[in-house]
């Protein structure tokens, strides 16, 4: 099955063996020419296999690899697929990143039951950067996730924050340098080669150099969520 899809702003034409997950890009459906073409090669769909849990099914594992393929294809043009649930909040976007089962979309829940007249989720664990002169605009993607979250929102990118489960609440902000190495594994792009490696980094140089990260030690609870709002908000005045 081949179509062709808008992902911030970039028409993208895709291979997929079955029509099983068609229905999660039919929203960035284009009739755009193309500028580039992604698939997931055999092979490497077997090699991924092991990776996934018991139970994913081929078309999924097809789904998700084309994530990072699609980012490959993304970088020349300054975009890039982020690993995280990310929220539309005060007109910005926020980004709660940690690896998987760490409690990105247990926070994003926290905050929509104490908070929820305040947000609205924009994409539930991948959305797209775009990187502009004038600052990082977050988009959505059609890879939302096992709940599905996600909308057809893109705003400016407010702040990150990184999650570690802890027996205590606490928050600061991160150094830069701090932040670049958890970062760096959450940038979803298949580093295949020194040239798109190269390219990432020189994104992520500019995330950090414009963009304020957050390390959120929580229990996952409500106090979590209040802390996490309350710092941002004092962080914002």
């Amino acid at each position: 099955m081949e179509l062709t899809v808008v992902l911030a702003g970039i028409p993208v034409r895709l291979s997929l063996r079955s029509p099983a997950y068609a229905a999660c890009f039919q929203p960035f459906w284009t009739e755009a020419d193309p500028v580039a073409a992604v698939r997931v090669p055999e092979d490497a769909l077997k090699e991924a296999a092991p990776h996934y849990e018991a139970g994913t099914t081929p078309e999924q594992v097809e789904y998700l690899e084309l994530g990072p393929r699609v980012c490959d294809a993304l970088l020349p043009y300054g975009r890039i697929l982020f690993h995280g649930a990310a929220i539309l909040w005060r007109g910005r976007v926020w980004v709660f990143t940690a690896n998987s089962g760490t409690g990105k979309t247990t926070q994003y829940m926290l905050w929509k039951l104490c908070f929820g007249s305040e947000i609205k989720i924009l994409n539930g664990d991948k959305p797209l950067l775009e990187f502009r002169e004038g600052g990082i605009l977050v988009h959505p993607s059609p890879w939302r996730g096992k709940e599905g979250l996600g909308s057809l929102d893109a705003a400016p990118l407010g702040g990150i924050i990184l999650l570690e489960q802890s027996e205590e609440n606490r928050m600061r902000r991160l150094l830069p340098a701090e932040a670049a190495g958890p970062l760096l594994t959450q940038l979803l792009f298949t580093r295949k080669n020194a040239d798109d490696v190269r390219a990432a980094c020189a994104l992520e140089e500019r995330l950090l150099a414009q963009v304020p990260v957050w390390l959120l030690q929580n229990r996952g609870d409500a106090a979590s969520a209040a802390l996490c709002r309350d710092t941002l908000m004092e962080a914002q005045t």
